[in-house]
C-alpha cells in the first residue's frame, strides 16, 4: 500500500530563469543557490504562441490553450468581428485542484493567476489578493467567502493594483519597488499563516511581484535598453534585483516550514526580457499589404486617450475617484455590448478585409483570416486558397526588415492549426507572428509596404520570454539537472498522481522523475 504524498507548490510569476540562475550562482539568491545543489531542476516549456495569456490556465488544467479556450485579456466573439474582455468568469474548464478536492484531499490555493474562484472546495482559496493585473480588482474572492474579510482586516488590500499606473521618475519607481517588497512580505506572511493552519494534502501559493517589476523596470536592469536612464538607475538601483532578493527570502522562509515528507515544487512560470516587438505595427502592415485604408481615426483617438491615462499622472490623479463608479461599469457594459460605440473603437472595416489582427498580448502577433463559412463576411475560401494566402502573407512578412539593424523583423510565422487542435481552435488567430526581438522595432521597410515608422505607444519596457524554471525535491526525487525540459501542461497530472487522483481529461503527462514513491513497508 502506498501513502499519497503531500504536495507544496510555490510559484513565481514571470521570474526570468536566466536572472535567477545568474544571481543564484553569484550568491544574491541564497535560496535558489541552495536549490541548485539540493533539488532536481530543469527549464520548463510553455504553449507556443499563446503562453503569455494561457500559461497559468494550462498549468491549472493540464490542457492546451485551444482545449481550455483562454489565451488573452481580450478575445474574439465567435461569429463576429468584435473582441471582448475575457474574464476569469468566462473560463469553464475543470481545475485540477477541484478534482483533487472532490477526491477528499484537503487543498489550499493562494493567488494562482488568471484562474476563477472555486466553490465548495475542500479547503481554502484566495483569488487575486496580490496578483499581476488582477482580473477582479474591486473585490477579494475567497473560499469560504467569509475568509475575505478576515484577510483584508489582517493584511489589507493589494498596494499595487494595475501596475502600468505608476509614476515614472525616481520617486515613482522607488515607491513602486517598496510597495512590491511590502506585498512580497505580506504574501509570505499570509502564505505562512495558512501553511501552518493544517497539514494540507496540496498547498499552493504564487508570488507575482516579479511579473510587475519585470514589465515596468526592465530598462533599469538593462543599460542597453533605449529607455535606460542612468540618473534614475543610480538613484533607485535595480528594482528587479531587489524584488528577486525579497522573493528568494520569502520562499526560503516558507520552505523551512514544510515537512520533509512533502513533495515540493518551486516554479518560475515564464521569463522576462526587453519589450521589443512589432505587434503595435502589425495591423497597419496588413493594411498596406492588402492596400486598404489604415484603421479608423476613432481607434487612434481611443489609443491616444488610453496612452494619456497611462503616461500623465495628473489625469489619473483627478480621474481616479471616478473610475470605480463611472468608468469601470461603463467599460464592462460597452466591452460586451453590440452598441455602435463599441464598434467605433475597433476597426469598422474589418469585415471587408482578407485578414485582420486579433489581440494576443504583444510577444506574438495574432492574425485572423476572414474565412468563408466561419466569419460573417468571409473573403478567403478554405482549402487551396487559404493555404496559398497563408504562404504569400508569410513571405511578405518575412521580407520586412528593421531599418535600424537591416535584419528581418519576423523570425517565423506559425499556423495555429499546425500546433494545436481542440474545441476552441476556431476562436483563435490563424497565424502567429514571432518577432525578431534582438533590437527595438520602430522603423520597418519592404518593397510591398514601403517604410513605416511609429513609436511604441506602451509604457512597459519588459515583456515575456517563453521558458520557465522548475526546482523539485522530496521523497524519491534525485537532485541534479534533468535531461529534458518539462511542459507546463505536465504539472496538473503529475501533482494529481502524487495525491493518487486521476484527472479525467488532460493533454499533459505525468513527469516520470516525480512519480509516486515506492510502497511503504
Amino acid at each position: 500500500m502506498t501513502r499519497p504524498s503531500k504536495v507544496a507548490f510555490i510559484g513565481i510569476d514571470a521570474a526570468d530563469k536566466d536572472l535567477i540562475l545568474l544571481w543564484a550562482k553569484s550568491g544574491l539568491l541564497p535560496t535558489f543557490q541552495s536549490l541548485l545543489n539540493t533539488a532536481a531542476w530543469t527549464p520548463t516549456t510553455s504553449p507556443v504562441g499563446f503562453y503569455v495569456g494561457s500559461i497559468w490556465p494550462s498549468f491549472a488544467t493540464g490542457l492546451s490553450p485551444t482545449q481550455h479556450g483562454c489565451y488573452c485579456y481580450s478575445q474574439l466573439r465567435p461569429g463576429t468581428y468584435r473582441t471582448e474582455r475575457y474574464s476569469v468568469f468566462d473560463f469553464k474548464s475543470e481545475l485540477f485542484w477541484d478534482t483533487i478536492s472532490r477526491a477528499g484531499r484537503r487543498v489550499a490555493i493562494i493567488d494562482v493567476p488568471r484562474i476563477p474562484p472555486s466553490e465548495n472546495l475542500n479547503g481554502i482559496q484566495i483569488v487575486d489578493w496580490g496578483t499581476h493585473d488582477p482580473d477582479l480588482p474591486d473585490r477579494l474572492y475567497t473560499w469560504p467567502t467569509s475568509l475575505a474579510s478576515e484577510i483584508e482586516a489582517k493584511y489589507g488590500r493589494d498596494p499595487i493594483g494595475y501596475c502600468n499606473r505608476i509614476t515614472r521618475n525616481v520617486e515613482g519607481f522607488t515607491q513602486f519597488r517598496n510597495n512590491l517588497i511590502e506585498r512580497t512580505q505580506k504574501k509570505a506572511q499570509l502564505s505562512s499563516q495558512f501553511l501552518q493552519q493544517e497539514k494540507w494534502d496540496l498547498f499552493m501559493t504564487v508570488f507575482a511581484e516579479s511579473h510587475c517589476v519585470g514589465h515596468q523596470c526592465w530598462h533599469l536592469n538593462d543599460p542597453t535598453h533605449p529607455k535606460y536612464d542612468s540618473a534614475i538607475a543610480q538613484a533607485v538601483g535595480n528594482p528587479i534585483q531587489d524584488i528577486y532578493i525579497a522573493i528568494d527570502k520569502a520562499i526560503g522562509d516558507l520552505l523551512q516550514q514544510i515537512d520533509s515528507d512533502t513533495t515540493v515544487f518551486v516554479l518560475a512560470s515564464h521569463g522576462m526580457g526587453p519589450h521589443y516587438d512589432g505587434t503595435f505595427l502589425l495591423d497597419e502592415i496588413l493594411c498596406r499589404l492588402e492596400k486598404v485604408k489604415t484603421p479608423a481615426v476613432q481607434r487612434q483617438v481611443a489609443k491616444a486617450l488610453n496612452s494619456s491615462w497611462e503616461k500623465k499622472p495628473i489625469i489619473r490623479h483627478f480621474m481616479q475617484p471616478l473610475r470605480k463608479y463611472i468608468w469601470q461599469p461603463m467599460r464592462d457594459r460597452l466591452w460586451k455590448s453590440d452598441k455602435p460605440i463599441r464598434h467605433a473603437l475597433q476597426e469598422p472595416d474589418t469585415s471587408n478585409r482578407k485578414c485582420f489582427t486579433l489581440p494576443n498580448n504583444d510577444v506574438y502577433g495574432g492574425i485572423r483570416l476572414n474565412l468563408v463559412g466561419r466569419e460573417p463576411n468571409g473573403k478567403i475560401h478554405p482549402g487551396a486558397e487559404y493555404e496559398a494566402y497563408c504562404q504569400q502573407l508569410t513571405q511578405d512578412l518575412m521580407d520586412i526588415i528593421n531599418v535600424k539593424t537591416g535584419q528581418p523583423i519576423v523570425k517565423r510565422v506559425l499556423k495555429t492549426q499546425d500546433h494545436y487542435q481542440g474545441e476552441y481552435l476556431d476562436h483563435f488567430p490563424d497565424l502567429l507572428v514571432e518577432w525578431n526581438r534582438e533590437a527595438p522595432i520602430a522603423q520597418v521597410s519592404s518593397p510591398k509596404i514601403g517604410t513605416l515608422e511609429k513609436v511604441f505607444p506602451g509604457v512597459r519596457t519588459g515583456d515575456h520570454k517563453p521558458d520557465g524554471l522548475l526546482f523539485a525535491y522530496g521523497p524519491g526525487i534525485a537532485p541534479g539537472q534533468l535531461e529534458a525540459p518539462i511542459s507546463i501542461l505536465d504539472f496538473a497530472p503529475t501533482i494529481a498522481a502524487l495525491l493518487e487522483v486521476t484527472l479525467p481529461k488532460v493533454d499533459g503527462k505525468v513527469i516520470p522523475a516525480f512519480k509516486t514513491p515506492e510502497p511503504i513497508a
